[in-house]
């Protein structure tokens, strides 16, 4: 085998190492950051029964507003992603990594 043709297979072989690497990097921040932002079935039924106990809520209207309420977090979360993919946007490499801890520290991760 040439020099040539191994110096070729090397590269090609880093270049798909690397592609490799990236897709998985891209693919375990896709999985954080939606496991992050899952509304909080904790956070709903504290509301919920901060709204029964305020509004006397009968079982529909109650088994309504946990819905509403499910649904809005949802809103609010896409809206949080979409501002911070923006932000990301018009940041350095070195910078997109602090305000990934950044982000992570805000919602009380390590």
């Amino acid at each position: 085998m040439s020099a040539t043709r191994t110096t070729l297979i090397a590269v090609l072989a880093l270049l798909l190492v690397f592609a490799g690497g990236f897709m998985a990097g891209a693919f375990a921040h896709r999985a954080v950051v939606t496991r992050l932002h899952r509304p909080s079935p904790t956070a709903t039924r504290m509301m919920l029964r901060h709204l029964d106990r305020r509004l006397d809520l009968t079982d529909a209207q109650r088994a309504q507003v946990e819905r509403i309420l499910e649904r809005g977090h949802t809103r609010i979360r896409g809206e949080v992603d979409a501002t911070n993919a923006e932000i990301e946007r018009v940041l350095t490499p070195e910078q997109r990594a602090r305000f990934a801890r950044m982000r992570m520290r805000l919602h009380g991760r390590p």
